[in-house]
Order: structure tokens, then sequence, then C-alpha cells
């Protein structure tokens, strides 16, 4: 997983790897230091990412005790995490994935049809309509 922060409060999270990436949840802490609300926006669908190996659970185990620990800042400060999904199959991976989601990490999984839709989602859901400069 590779986190963007760079458009704060909007935050781009890709699962796939890159090289040199720093580790995602030192990243997030560093966003929920900040004590300020924002989302977190993927262009990467659930079921998309290759099947759970010894990796994958390793990292889902560490994901969960890093949850539980910051399990109060997760939900006052991250106000939802957002697919872009271009596509209805897309889509309904997204809503099949959605409760258990919210349950798992206590704010909701939207989607969203593009980059644009969910700029103006991010605004909604942050109470403004200007993000950045760029208007996004």
């Amino acid at each position: 997983m590779n986190i963007d922060p760079h458009q704060f409060p909007l935050v781009w999270m890709h699962y796939r790897e890159a090289a040199g990436q720093t580790d995602p949840f030192s990243q997030l802490d560093q966003l929920l230091q900040r004590q300020q609300p924002f989302v977190l926006v993927t262009a990467d669908a659930p079921g998309e990412q290759a099947q759970p190996d010894d990796n994958a659970k390793a990292s889902l185990k560490q994901a969960s005790l890093w949850m539980k620990q910051n399990k109060a800042a997760i939900r006052r400060w991250i106000k939802a995490g957002i697919v872009i999904a271009p596509d209805s199959a897309a889509q309904a991976r997204v809503e099949a994935f959605a409760d258990t989601y919210r349950k798992f990490w206590g704010y909701p999984l939207l989607h969203c049809a593009s980059k644009e839709a969910a700029m103006a989602m991010v605004g909604r859901l942050l109470g403004h309509g200007r993000i950045n400069s760029q208007n996004w």
C-alpha cells in the first residue's frame, strides 16, 4: 500500500506496491496527528488485489493491530474511503464489501464513477467545495 498525502485533506491510497515506499502505517499516523478531517481516495477497487498469501495475511494482521491502537482517532479524523469505480461491476464489488469495511475500520466505504465525482464527494464530506488550489 502506498499513501500520497500531497493533496491533504484528500489522501490518495494505492494498493499496488511502489519502489521506495514508506511504511503506510507511519504515514497514517502522521495524518492522524494533524488532527484534521480527511478522506482516503483510491482507484483500486476491492477484488482487484492479489489473492492472500503469507505476506498479505501478515499485512492484514498488522493493519488490525494498528487499527485497534488508533480506533478513536481513525473514527474521528477519517471521514470516508472513496473508491473510483467506473463500471457497474466494480461498483457492485464496493457495495458488497462496504458494510464489512465500515465495521472493521469505523468509517464508510463509498464509490463514485470518476475522479471528478470523487473530488466533489470529498468536498461534500468535508463540508466545503474547494479542496486545493486546483479546485479538487
